[in-house]
């Protein structure tokens, strides 16, 4: 019987494009050839957490391959409740998280599991403590350092940032289900400087409900840390040149349960892609991109809505046409923008489509270069965002959004045109 290695060298690449990673870690066991094979990308990501366990063999596995290793992902664990009685973070993950045996380390994705709605009892001021009142109260920096030192959860975000700080080879960061919670670290001057050396940085901002309607977004400290992420992270990220910010609850606004977002004219100054999501566009977006109009090459807003109106609560909305008016006026160099929701809704759930609705679907099937953007409020009681079909379809036949974009995107197809032509030159 034939077996897989007397296959041609070019064939057997192809079979191993098949195989799922656990498959090529078995069968690099087999033999040489295949241990020589695989092992680059098996090493390519290492995955730990602070188990000692987890940590301890991941610290192996890098001493031994992490020649290989371009990112490494890692998920901070912690039971509601526990005190801290000694270092939160083992060594051996410290020593990962800091760069150590892993010279070609580019990529960090950080998590941290802590189940906030499990009901009991996080921190020693909480009347019953889970959920989203753990973001009720704005922290000071003395009652911060208290909480690390009381803590096993606070003390982990804590050394983690503080190793993390450490890695000198690092340029992308993701952050999943991001906590805006402010750490100790977060006021070092290591840390500003691992903030200015990234390239790349996505923001998967943590949001909740309580379980009764309340969203994150009604919590003081909460909303305080996200108006302020300029002071804890955009504003030292010097070298950043791609941005994405995916908001747990909507970001974008002033007014009752809005939170403006933290982009400010000075900061990102190389930023050459931003990508928001779950966010309103309003003049906060506007005046960043004025700022950096000739350095911002590519602008996502595809998962965005506008206020409309405002229904009387948001401070400064903007509609979708004076939104791409103002972007226009700009004159940014982008040569790439991208708007208009695969998903805005034009009717609500179980009601049947009216004559308008229909007309509406029907003009978007027959032409594909119309497009839908979504408009949305917040609930001033909850904080929810709640999806305005009525102005979805009023602002759709009117028009105006679309004849703004259309514009705007002109000039986008202008700019990519040149650039591709002054490439083809170069070349």
């Amino acid at each position: 019987m034939a077996s897989l290695s007397a296959l041609p060298h070019e064939l057997l690449l192809q079979v191993s494009k098949q195989l799922e990673l656990i498959d090529k870690v078995r069968l690099s066991a087999t033999c040489k050839q295949y241990r020589t094979q695989f092992i680059p990308e098996i090493f390519k990501t290492i995955y730990f957490s602070n188990s000692t366990a987890s940590a301890r063999s991941a610290h192996a596995a890098v001493k031994a391959h992490g020649d290989h290793t371009s990112r490494i992902e890692f998920t901070g664990h912690s039971d509601s409740g526990d005190l801290l009685t000694a270092m939160s973070l083992p060594h051996s993950a410290s020593y990962l998280l800091e760069g150590h045996f892993t010279p070609n380390l580019h990529t960090v994705r950080l998590r941290f599991d802590f189940d906030f709605d499990d009901g009991e009892y996080w921190e020693s001021n909480m009347n019953g403590g889970g959920s989203i009142d753990l973001f009720e109260e704005i922290e000071t920096e003395d009652f911060v350092r208290e909480e690390e030192e009381a803590w096993e959860w606070r003390a982990l975000m804590r050394e983690t940032w503080q190793s993390l700080s450490a890695a000198d080879y690092v340029r992308e960061l993701i952050l999943d289900d991001f906590i805006p919670k402010w750490t100790s670290t977060f006021d070092t001057e290591m840390f500003r400087q691992f903030l200015s050396q990234l390239e790349s940085a996505t923001f998967n901002i943590l949001g909740m409900d309580n379980g009764a309607g309340w969203m994150t977004n009604t919590q003081d400290g909460y909303t305080e840390f996200l108006r302020n992420l300029d002071t804890s992270f955009l504003h030292h990220m010097s070298g950043l040149k791609h941005l994405h910010i995916n908001a747990g609850d909507p970001l974008g606004l002033d007014g009752y349960r809005y939170v403006a977002l933290a982009l400010k004219p000075d900061d990102l100054p190389v930023l050459q892609t931003l990508k928001l999501e779950n966010c309103f566009v309003g003049p906060e977006l506007v005046w960043f991109v004025h700022s950096h109009a000739q350095v911002l090459r590519s602008l996502d807003v595809k998962e965005c809505f506008s206020a409309g109106d405002g229904g009387g609560m948001a401070d400064n909305p903007l509609y979708w046409a004076q939104f791409f008016d103002f972007i226009y006026e700009a004159k940014p160099a982008l040569t790439e923008f991208v708007a208009g929701g695969d998903e805005v809704f034009l009717a609500y759930d179980d009601e049947p489509d009216t004559k308008k609705v229909r007309d509406v679907r029907r003009k978007l099937k027959d032409n594909p270069g119309l497009k839908l953007f979504g408009y949305g409020y917040l609930s001033d009681k909850y904080g929810s965002l709640h999806y305005n079909v009525e102005e979805n379809v009023r602002q759709f036949i009117d028009g105006a959004d679309q004849r703004a974009y259309d514009r705007l995107m002109g000039l986008v197809k202008e700019n990519a045109a040149q650039m591709g032509n002054e490439h083809g030159h170069t070349a």
